[in-house]
């Protein structure tokens, strides 16, 4: 563990990495991240460095002894392992945004399926409404963190929002925590496949913007991240849940 890290004597780095292995869990549980190819970090306040797993593992067999901790350039603070290169994103992202203490990332169905036609979220019911001036839409190859230019490009375009669809490459999302992170993912992928169905349907209306505002205030607020956080832990727990 690396000094910067011990020195956040107000913050349990324990009980982050505990949230950190139910949040890996709960993304596999909605179906999110399955395979290799997702990634979930988080961070301790003031310091730079964040926490990841090895590279090998999909979101849901994620143990406490997989979880590695690296600076922003990727370099280990502790036991070997072998993180996922292309994590040096996350890292930019957190250079510039104190605010962003937990970034996920996944390829799944409905974010892809919005990259592919270029169509941002829109304010179609209450859930959605969380994201209301929150996410953007921006191109990427996958090679953010070898091309300079491309990861530049994410961290501007995502300056004072908490949400890019990365066309070609599914999505990304800020939090201020584990939970508000883990929860705004899984919920952004819910409310694009509806958006997909109501698009396939016809015209979308979308709400008054008072209404977003409300929407917007409730969903996001500490009260229901972690009133759904709680509940999905439960589901989780239950046999054959989904």
């Amino acid at each position: 563990m690396s000094d910067a890290t011990e020195q956040s004597t107000d913050f349990s780095i324990e009980a982050l990495k505990r949230e950190l292995v139910d949040g890996y869990h709960m993304l596999g549980h909605a179906g999110l991240g399955l395979g290799l190819l997702a990634h979930l970090t988080a961070r301790a306040p003031g310091v730079d460095t964040f926490w990841t797993y090895q590279l090998g593992k999909s979101v849901e067999e994620v143990s406490d002894d997989d979880l590695r901790e690296v600076d922003f350039e990727l370099n280990l603070q502790g036991p070997e392992g072998v993180v996922n290169p292309t994590l040096r994103i996350h890292g930019m992202v957190y250079a510039a945004r104190p605010d962003i203490m937990c970034i996920a990332h996944h390829h799944g169905d409905n974010c892809v399926a919005m990259g592919a036609i270029g169509a941002n979220l829109q304010n179609f019911d209450r859930n959605a409404a969380r994201f209301h001036n929150d996410i953007d839409i921006i191109e990427d190859y996958d090679n953010a963190h070898e091309i300079a230019e491309q990861g530049d490009a994410i961290v501007n375009k995502l300056a004072g929002k908490r949400a890019l669809i990365l066309q070609y490459h599914g999505a990304l999302v800020g939090g201020r925590s584990v939970r508000d992170t883990v929860i705004s993912t899984i919920e952004l992928e819910r409310s694009m496949g509806v958006q997909l169905k109501a698009m396939a349907a016809g015209t979308i209306q979308t709400m008054r913007e008072g209404e977003i505002d409300n929407a917007k205030s409730f969903l996001t607020s500490d009260l229901f991240i972690d009133g759904t956080w709680d509940y999905r832990k439960r589901a989780m727990a239950r046999p054959n849940s989904k």
